[in-house]
């Protein structure tokens, strides 16, 4: 399963959808086939035009131009899709507005511990998690829901709730190999390193 598609399957009928950086509203498209309207929106006036040429006149998708969430109004939205872009740009565009969701779908290229601590702080938990292997790459989704809790470390770095145990799995023998070739460049002195490596160990021998 693709990207999108995985981002779709945890969409239920009645969601109320925005997608943010929303690449040609590829998922609006796939939610309009079931008559399900949403929000596709993009800071790039150039994404939109070409969406716009996508879609024609589809009744169920209302195309944005939005920085972040500055064009999305309360209540018009209580599911929001952040998607191909970093952690950094996911928790600005969360920080720099008062909208609350019921559910954030992320996939964020990179820094997936920073991303799990810090909706912590925005009042969002960890629901479930799916790896995604698309075009021999791995991504990491992350649905979040509104809440407080407590991770433990190997949570923080490594995610929990996921819902394809073998892939996760293949995702973190992935990693461990990763991390024994940087150790073996590093003369297995990277403290870092080495507690990952221990924590992988510990999370697979609890599979």
């Amino acid at each position: 399963m693709n990207r999108i598609a995985s981002i779709y399957s945890f969409i239920d009928v009645d969601d109320k959808v925005v997608d943010v950086g929303c690449d040609q509203a590829k998922l609006s498209l796939m939610l309009a086939k079931r008559g399900q309207h949403s929000i596709a929106s993009d800071v790039s006036v150039n994404v939109i035009d070409r969406a716009k040429h996508d879609i024609g006149n589809n009744k169920y998708i209302s195309l944005r131009v939005s920085d972040g969430l500055s064009n999305i109004k309360e209540n018009e939205a209580d599911t929001l899709v952040l998607s191909g872009m970093g952690t950094h740009t996911i928790l600005k565009i969360l920080k720099n507005t008062n909208l609350r969701f019921k559910k954030i779908i992320t996939i964020s290229n990179n820094y997936h511990d920073i991303l799990r601590k810090n909706m912590l702080d925005l009042n969002y938990i960890v629901d479930s998690e799916l790896i995604i292997l698309e075009n021999n790459k791995y991504y990491n989704l992350i649905v979040f829901k509104e809440g407080t809790t407590k991770y433990s470390e190997s949570e923080i770095v490594f995610g929990l709730n996921h819902k394809d145990k073998d892939l996760y799995i293949k995702y973190l023998n992935f990693l461990y190999n990763k991390y024994l070739d940087i150790n073996k460049k590093a003369n297995s002195k990277n403290k870092k390193i080495n507690n990952y490596l221990k924590l992988i160990n510990e999370i697979m021998s609890n599979l």
